[in-house]
């Protein structure tokens, strides 16, 4: 061996020794930390502190590649939870879906991961305390808002704690190299739908074959030497498939939004609620403030550096003239960016539910404080759906 090799492993050899010793010696804070918490009744996991050391690898590493310096550090604050619980966390399976991705990207490795058939499920796994967090998808960058999830949380006793953006690609995978001997194609018909462009410019006389999921149209390729899937590349390995082609999906730059969801219930919200779901117009009208110091003080929340941070909140209104521009005014009134902003029908009422999702800076609160003040004189439901942060990957 090159004896300027041998030297330079020997620097790599004491580096690693002192990082293995740096993560021991991490841990062993971060267990006195957790024994506090436990005393104090707290969730191991604390989005906003990990968004944060996220977001500053992320501006100080140099040489070494942004992407796998955050991804190691996730895997970090994982293996240091483990120390203090087991986290639960429900998505929407099998394993190698792009839920499961995302889940994956938050929480890390060392986290008991359980596949979900559908959204509801998860909202109600949560809800129940079956899992401590549920990953579900909220909006995807070409189909656009995913209306189960807004219908859930305004149904279910959940707060969102974090939103993340994942790119979304897909691949041909298969068995066979040569895409002339392919007559199946097998996977979900939304990814079929995404590649449909690609599979008809390159796979005119394949089968198109709908599955469950993309994994399940891998695993079923796995096993027709003449198949093929469109999958995400990550399951080529898991099922042992060459990948013939790499991002095949007809819009480039594809992102899908998840929310992290977790059980959390408060007086704020169950005082409206139980007048929404009762449909008491007189009672409803009686109600023309909000108790928002109560909600503040309540829910303070240390956000870091957090550098995004977003609230989401829902609410209906009269069916009257200008009735949406007088709770979206203040909100311009006060400076506060408004991100998002979706309808949906009410299952009870019949009437619109408006999903709104802010922008919140750092000393924000007297501001959003004075605008939900006045958005609460025009409402007749209201519920706040979380303050998180958001990332994108």
């Amino acid at each position: 061996m090159d004896e300027r090799i041998k030297k330079l492993r020997q620097k790599i050899d004491k580096i690693d020794t002192k990082i293995i010793n740096l993560l021991d010696a991490r841990a062993e804070i971060a267990k006195k930390i957790y024994e506090i918490k436990r005393q104090s009744n707290m969730t191991s996991f604390d989005p906003f502190r990990e968004d944060e050391k996220i977001k500053f690898v992320e501006q100080n590493i140099k040489f070494f590649p942004k992407s796998s310096a955050k991804h190691i550090f996730v895997e970090i604050f994982s293996g240091t939870r483990k120390l203090y619980e087991d986290i639960k966390v429900g998505f929407l399976g099998p394993e190698g879906s792009f839920s499961w991705e995302a889940a994956l990207k938050v929480f890390g490795q060392s986290c008991i991961f359980l596949p979900l058939t559908n959204i509801e499920d998860i909202f109600e796994a949560t809800e129940k305390f079956l899992c401590n967090y549920g990953v579900v998808p909220l909006e995807n960058s070409r189909d656009g808002i995913v209306g189960e999830t807004l219908d859930l949380l305004v149904e279910k006793e959940v707060k969102i704690v974090y939103e993340i953006s994942i790119p979304v690609s897909f691949s041909l995978l298969s068995k066979s190299d040569d895409i002339s001997k392919i007559k199946r194609v097998y996977s979900h018909q939304k990814a079929i739908a995404q590649c449909s462009r690609w599979i008809r410019e390159n796979l005119k006389s394949a089968e198109v074959i709908y599955t469950s999921s993309t994994s399940e149209g891998a695993r079923l390729a796995s096993e027709d030497p003449e198949g093929s899937a469109i999958s995400p590349e990550r399951l080529a390995q898991k099922y042992n498939l060459k990948i013939l082609f790499s991002n095949i999906q007809d819009t480039y730059g594809e992102r899908t939004e998840f929310i992290v969801i977790r059980k959390e219930k408060d007086e704020y919200d169950k005082e409206y609620k139980e007048g929404y779901k009762k449909v008491d117009k007189a009672a409803l009208k009686d109600k023309k403030t909000l108790n928002k110091r109560q909600y503040f003080d309540l829910n303070r929340i240390f956000f870091g550096k957090s550098s995004d941070i977003r609230e989401a909140f829902c609410f209906s209104i009269k069916d009257e003239p200008g009735a949406l521009y007088r709770v979206l005014e203040p909100l311009a009134q006060n400076r506060i960016n408004m991100k998002k902003i979706h309808s949906r029908p009410d299952k009870i009422t019949k009437r619109y539910n408006f999903f709104v999702e802010i922008e919140r800076k750092h000393g924000d609160d007297k501001k959003i404080q004075s605008a939900f003040e006045k958005i609460s004189k025009n409402i007749t439901f209201f519920k706040t759906l979380g303050v998180y942060a958001f990332r994108k990957d």
